[in-house]
């Protein structure tokens, strides 16, 4: 298993992230922040994860769904601990230089650069908080049976950030192929997976694609190829999801291990799930953490 910080994804932040380790494996007790949302759960699963493997001491508190927080109102991190962790997706996208960590280890998005296989130039992206915890998780417990059970998620905090909505984004494309590389996860297209949802997807023929799925065994990489171009099709016309993150639905879908479920589907079934209610929201937030920590699953 590749260590995450040590890939190109984490050139620019490694240091930071490398110091805070250290950090944490020095303090008596660390107290860790985060909000009532899925991407800020699943980075909390992987410090928690970390920390239990580890043996370090911690506490815990699950505030305000982004939602519910109200308008111009900042979180309060205040705690007694002498460490303190706060999680905040929230925010916008730092330079790692310009980020004040006086009282508390922030993890923030990540403004950073990658290059792509298929080009010489630098792409400008962002470490979103998800990965940052996997990664900061190997660095605190590199060999922990929970921080490797979790270790095929380490790209959903990628997933579930509007990037993709826009435009390519060349974190998400690298950490996928990272994770896939090592084996943590496998990548199929559509017609191989066992009853994915689409839901997420505007105007799509879920007839034609089970059609499809009896034929593709048989199918050469040509046929393939149009017969998922005409899948897409209703799609695109509709205009309602970005190319990106319709071309990874199609052609990419993420699968671990033997699961039945794909992670993408996954991911939808667990934002679809999740309640407006505020108490509600921070109560179903730490069933999913809890069910993460002990299983490696969101659903």
């Amino acid at each position: 298993m590749e260590n995450l910080i040590e890939t190109e994804l984490f050139r620019e932040a490694k240091d930071r992230l490398t110091s805070f380790g250290a950090q944490i494996l020095d303090a008596d007790n660390v107290a860790i922040f985060a909000t009532a949302d899925l991407d800020s759960i699943v980075s909390l699963a992987f410090l928690e994860s970390a920390m239990i493997d580890a043996k370090i001491a911690y506490s815990r508190k699950i505030l305000n769904s982004v939602h519910d927080q109200p308008k111009g109102e900042v979180y309060d991190f205040s705690s007694k601990s002498k460490l303190v962790i706060s999680i905040e997706q929230f925010e916008d996208t730092w330079n790692h230089e310009q980020i004040d960590d006086v009282d508390r280890l922030r993890i923030v998005p990540l403004s950073v650069s990658v290059s792509h296989p298929n080009s010489d130039k630098q792409h400008n992206g962002a470490l979103d908080v998800v990965i940052q915890c996997a990664a900061l998780a190997s660095i605190l417990a590199p060999n922990g049976p929970r921080v490797r059970r979790l270790r095929p998620l380490a790209g959903s905090g990628q997933w579930l950030r509007q990037s993709l909505d826009n435009s390519y984004d060349p974190v998400y494309t690298k950490i996928r192929d990272v994770l896939q590389n090592e084996g943590s996860i496998r990548v199929l297209s559509l017609p191989e997976i066992t009853n994915p949802d689409t839901e997420m997807i505007p105007k799509f023929p879920t007839s034609l694609l089970k059609r499809l799925a009896k034929k593709w065994p048989n199918m050469n990489f040509e046929q393939r190829k149009q017969a998922m171009s005409e899948l897409a099709l209703p799609t695109l016309m509709d205009g309602k999801i970005s190319t990106p993150r319709l071309e990874e639905l199609i052609w990419f879908r993420i699968v671990i291990n033997e699961d039945e479920s794909d992670l993408h589907s996954q991911i939808y079934q667990a934002k679809s799930a999740w309640p407006a209610d505020q108490d509600a929201c921070k109560s179903h937030a730490a069933s999913i953490l809890k069910r993460l920590i002990s299983t490696g699953k969101m659903v």
